[in-house]
């Protein structure tokens, strides 16, 4: 059963992330490419947890699921960049500043760092079989808790999108957001945690399209 959830997820991950390719290639940002290369990892992450109801423990499930980390380390933190640019794309004056971009590109920067020390320098896989599902789960673990990294990145893509919705009354970032914030912390309900996931990166997808469009209408 939890197979077949993590394949129909990683559809549509996989179709969020083929639409917001074709309505970005008319007005492409570089923002919108870092939005569009998370969902397509996202879209991977699933669909390789799903080959998991069918392939045994080994060498070759263990080689699909390795990218996972890499993935999430090199690609979650700069969807803080990218709510910042649907900011500077809609008009906010916060967004325009030099400085605070130069401060959160180095802020993502830094989780980057962070995320790749944990799940690709010291990655450590390990089979788990959970709902009739194997994966491998990295059991290294710097520190107790929830990782810093998506919870900063969360964290930040929700204040950007109050601030998106004060500015312009677009609240869908905001509200994806949130509900990602609140689905990440549903321990033990996967489905509300893979809802969370379809919402948030349709609602990343859109806002940059929204922000694209915007600048079209400014124009």
């Amino acid at each position: 059963m939890q197979g077949l959830n993590f394949l129909i997820v990683g559809l549509i991950q996989l179709a969020i992330a083929v639409y917001g390719t074709f309505q970005i290639r008319k007005r492409f940002t570089v923002y919108a490419l870092l939005v569009l290369i998370v969902v397509y990892g996202l879209a991977y992450d699933n669909l390789s947890i799903a080959v998991g109801a069918i392939l045994p423990e080994g060498g070759l499930l263990r080689a699909l699921n390795t990218p996972r980390y890499w993935i999430h380390a090199l690609t979650t933190p700069t969807m803080i960049i990218s709510a910042l640019g649907a900011l500077r794309l809609t008009g906010s004056k916060f967004a325009q500043s030099k400085v605070w971009h130069a401060v959160i590109c180095f802020v993502a920067t830094a989780l980057i760092g962070l995320s790749s020390y944990e799940n690709i320098i010291r990655l450590t896989l390990a089979p788990e079989v959970q709902g009739g599902v194997t994966r491998y789960v990295n059991t290294f673990d710097l520190l107790k808790g929830p990782p810093i990294s998506p919870v900063v990145t969360i964290t930040l893509v929700l204040i950007f999108g109050i601030v998106l919705w004060r500015n312009v009354k677009y609240p869908w970032l905001f509200i994806a957001a949130l509900v990602e914030f609140l689905a990440a912390g549903a321990m033990g309900y996967l489905l509300l945690q893979n809802l969370g996931e379809i919402v948030f990166a349709a609602g990343m997808v859109v806002t940059q399209i929204f922000a694209a469009q915007y600048v079209g209408r400014e124009r």
